[in-house]
């Protein structure tokens, strides 16, 4: 069920009239090799695929930048720019969905973001790090 619902949130990105979205990976979440060469190599080319988009930004954090703000665990800041609705927090954790609605907490999460972009890689930088991480499992998938 959890599997759907993600496979269905991914429409968003593909619809007509997408949502913009900016997100700041951190680089061991595209090195951790999960469900083989093969599965990595697809995540690695989509990752890529949808950064190239224009309304889609991604930007990585690199292992050399050191202890970042995003270290606790992933969240995700929801804007709605276009209607009413205030922003808030999701954070997915063993312990369930978590909304996070209060200013302070917004507030203290979009700092954490602007900082973690502060530190990333630049766009471009970051599609030449997948290119050379997708590539590197290529090469060691197929013996070299």
């Amino acid at each position: 069920m959890r599997v759907r619902a993600r496979i269905e949130r991914q429409t968003v990105i593909t619809r007509t009239d997408p949502v913009r979205l900016r997100a700041a990976m951190d680089e061991a979440a595209l090195c951790r090799p999960v469900g083989g060469a093969d599965v990595m190599r697809e995540q690695l080319d989509h990752i890529a695929e949808k950064a190239r988009e224009p309304h889609i930004r991604v930007q990585m954090i690199a292992f050399t930048a050191g202890a970042h703000p995003g270290m606790p665990g992933s969240f995700v800041l929801m804007n709605f720019s276009h209607r009413a609705e205030p922003e808030i927090i999701w954070v997915d954790s063993h312990a369930g969905d978590l909304f996070l609605e209060k200013q302070v907490e917004i507030a203290r999460l979009r700092t954490a973001f602007d900082e973690l972009i502060a530190q990333a890689l630049s766009p471009a930088q970051t599609l030449a790090k997948i290119t050379t991480l997708r590539n590197r499992i290529g090469a060691s998938a197929d013996g070299g």
